[in-house]
């Protein structure tokens, strides 16, 4: 039979060499979730204000005044010009500055609670935050251009086969991700919390 060679014991400064390896590969990882999530965000939010504003420009040329018509899907979604000077289903009409400052209220709480999240979970951001953030923040600075540059929210996009108020892309985009971002806490953020709860408990 062979002698096993006995693996000499590794020294002090070899396991907290080891362990310092473990700990900045893994920083590393996480610092490169953290920026593609921002990454993902921030594409996202680029592409629905582009998207709504030129959208709403190219409304205003095709239509010229407003409530002119125009059939898209007949019977369905038409277009149909409409300068709204407040929020969804018109509230607050007229209060331009409060809507203003509500908006950017939110997007600074909206903004607080992804830099704590991505702190907290030291940058492991879902991707479906991300998707979400980028079409709520899209849709808010959408809208809150129209109202800082012209005074009112320009809607393009009406149902015809229903009573429902005229709306826009960036209106699309905020329900959408408002929606995602209501599935992320429901589903996805507590099981976050609790993944880490029982990782402590084992550490310890």
């Amino acid at each position: 039979m062979k002698n096993k060679i006995k693996e000499q014991p590794k020294s002090k400064r070899e396991i907290a060499d080891a362990q310092y390896d473990k700990i900045e590969e893994k920083s590393k990882r996480n610092n490169k979730r953290w920026i593609i999530s921002i990454v993902v965000a921030v594409i996202i939010l680029a592409s629905i204000i582009t998207f709504d504003l030129v959208s709403k420009h190219f409304a205003e040329l095709k239509l010229g005044n407003e409530q002119n018509q125009a059939d898209f899907i007949p019977g369905f979604i038409n277009f149909v010009l409409v300068y709204n000077n407040g929020g969804g289903w018109n509230i607050f009409a007229g209060h331009i500055a409060l809507l203003v400052v509500f908006s950017v209220i939110v997007i600074s709480l909206l903004t607080c609670f992804y830099a704590l999240y991505l702190k907290k979970y030291k940058g492991k951001a879902s991707v479906l935050l991300s998707i979400a953030y980028g079409l709520i923040f899209g849709g808010f600075f959408g809208n809150l251009f129209d109202r800082l540059a012209f005074g009112r929210v320009r809607d393009f996009i009406n149902f015809q086969f229903m009573s429902f108020p005229v709306f826009n892309i960036a209106d699309i985009s905020l329900c959408i991700g408002t929606i995602l971002l209501l599935i992320f806490f429901i589903f996805i953020f507590d099981k976050k919390g609790k993944q880490k709860v029982n990782k402590t408990k084992e550490e310890q």
